[in-house]
């Protein structure tokens, strides 16, 4: 998000092995190489925090580890000085437009982290924007599953879908501001909650090679009603809720495996999700969330995506314009986190990754590479 403010800003690390404050606690040299190279590859300034001892003398230990990171930036600063992204994708942030009830949030989603873990483990090239951001900087506006709809922001939304502009939303996000109807026209009426919960997805061939299974979704559903759309995914759901009166297994009911209507639709310029798929993606994880939402994705974009990678899911792609030397420079970053101990996780690793494709999608073809 800061990144599209206009504005220098720095992405802030520290050499401490659990959090601020550790005296005689050290990452590893490589966790540094690669938290720094992380913050210039999204355009950012580097800080590795350190505490001073009491003493006034600087650890030479730390100043080591730090120094190896910066040895490293050195190297790359002149390809990131002065850079913009490039971007197919804005994803609405649910806190920028979330309403304020006695000076707090009245939602506490997650739905913006769950959206920007899918985005990056998908490899898009993307922005968290808010509601005074150019809409027509982007291919694709994502609204993640709780994004409230007032009246300017409906008409600004409205226009850019006119002009050609395409939303992807899921949830409560895409319904007018009461939550009774869709606000946009995704040919699908807008019915109300499930009460079953959890309910099961079934994708259909459009969206998925191994359509056929029944994956459960943890998340809220919502109701929906086909009108006209291409429908992507059907809702099943339970024999019944799981409760003291009702039992099966040892964690919820399974699918009765008949259709509960379409859950999942698609027009020429918009897709809803009818499900709370992002906030349970930052919940869960689960595989099957991801590849419904890069499958809605790449149907909407079709042919009009900038960069397409096998990078594997761990690793990072982002693709800046810097302008003054007129050439684009694409990070790829790969390091995978360890867990070690209670809640901490590492990065001690740094494996090559072989084999790696890049095909970049430009206006004009490059001098050189």
């Amino acid at each position: 998000y800061a990144r599209t403010l206009g504005q220098e800003y720095l992405g802030m690390t520290g050499k401490f092995h659990t959090m601020w404050g550790e005296f005689g606690g050290f990452k590893h040299p490589n966790a540094l190489r690669y938290e720094t190279a992380l913050s210039i590859a999204f355009g950012a300034k580097c800080s590795i925090g350190d505490q001073l001892h009491p003493s006034g003398k600087a650890d030479i230990a730390t100043y080591n580890l730090i120094g190896a990171a910066y040895s490293q930036i050195e190297q790359k600063e002149a390809w990131c000085e002065d850079v913009t992204p490039v971007v197919d994708i804005g994803v609405l942030s649910t806190e920028a437009t979330a309403e304020f009830v006695n000076n707090r949030h009245s939602k506490e989603g997650i739905a913006d982290e769950g959206a920007v873990r899918i985005l990056l483990e998908g490899k898009y090239l993307f922005n968290l924007i808010d509601t005074k951001e150019d809409f027509y900087k982007y291919k694709l506006i994502i609204l993640p599953d709780s994004v409230v709809l007032k009246d300017e922001l409906k008409k600004r939304l409205d226009q850019y879908i006119a002009d050609g502009g395409k939303i992807l939303a899921s949830g409560k996000s895409g319904l007018n501001y009461e939550n009774t109807a869709f606000a946009f026209d995704f040919k699908a009426d807008y019915v109300g909650l499930n009460e079953f919960s959890p309910d099961f997805c079934k994708m259909t061939e459009s969206l998925k090679n191994n359509a056929g299974a029944t994956y459960v979704m943890y998340s809220q559903g919502h109701i929906i009603e086909n009108k006209g759309a291409e429908v992507l995914a059907y809702r099943e759901n339970p024999y019944f809720n799981r409760d003291i009166l009702h039992f099966c297994s040892h964690q919820h009911t399974p699918s009765t495996m008949q259709t509960a209507g379409c859950a999942i639709v698609k027009t020429e310029n918009t897709a809803y999700i009818g499900w709370e798929i992002f906030s349970e993606y930052a919940k869960m994880g689960s595989l099957h969330l991801k590849e419904i939402v890069c499958s809605v994705i790449d149907k909407l974009l079709t042919c009009n995506k900038t960069l397409i990678t096998n990078l594997p899911a761990q690793g990072i792609v982002t693709l800046m314009e810097q302008s003054k030397e007129s050439r684009l420079v694409n990070h790829l970053l790969y390091a995978s986190p360890v867990k070690r101990g209670d809640g901490i996780e590492i990065i001690e690793d740094i494996i090559p990754v072989h084999n790696v494709k890049i095909e970049l999608i430009l206006d004009k073809k490059p001098s050189r590479v």
